[in-house]
């Protein structure tokens, strides 16, 4: 008897501290998500900027096709609200974590021509790799990737190139 009553006493205190600890998760969540939203909305902004530095505004276009990586298209213009191209915002997954870019690309002559990237969330296991040997040597890494933090530089790799393809479907 003595066994069982220990039993059902410890059950308690640990379904207690449980619960404890979701409802802490769940008032923490409710608290910062607004504040997180809100701080990647104004990282996406300054990667549009940086990216487009004639940039005086952007609106969000309608994507034709859905992408794997590719969430929402901005058309950006300059103060004559001439075409300067489009930020596409991406986000991308792999068993290291997430990332989330901002890639641009302006419209050549029949094509569309990468013009920079902007790191919105990284997550990665291994970002500060990623983001000093792999991101910062853009475009290489668009060719070939074959060392180091590849898994990352690979998906990476496989936004931009989304990008580049939905930036094709808009202007074509």
């Amino acid at each position: 008897m003595s066994d069982k009553k220990k039993y059902v006493i410890t059950s308690i205190t640990l379904g207690f501290i449980a619960a404890s600890s979701a409802a802490l998760i769940a008032v923490t969540n409710l608290v910062t998500r607004d504040k997180i939203r809100e701080s990647e909305q104004q990282r996406i902004v300054k990667g549009i900027q940086s990216i487009f530095t004639e940039c005086e505004s952007f609106k969000e276009n309608e994507l034709v096709n859905s992408y794997k990586y590719v969430m929402t298209a901005y058309r950006v213009v300059d103060k004559n609200d001439a075409e300067l191209g489009y930020a596409f915002q991406t986000i991308g997954s792999n068993q290291y974590g997430k990332i989330s870019l901002i890639v641009g690309y302006e419209n050549a002559i029949s094509t569309a021509s990468f013009k920079g990237v902007y790191v919105v969330v990284d997550e990665q296991t291994y970002a500060s790799t990623l983001e000093d040997n792999y991101i910062s040597q853009l475009p290489d890494i668009l060719e070939d990737v074959n060392c180091g933090a590849t898994y990352g530089a690979k998906l990476v790799r496989e936004m931009i190139k989304e990008a580049g393809k939905a930036a094709e479907d808009i202007w074509n």
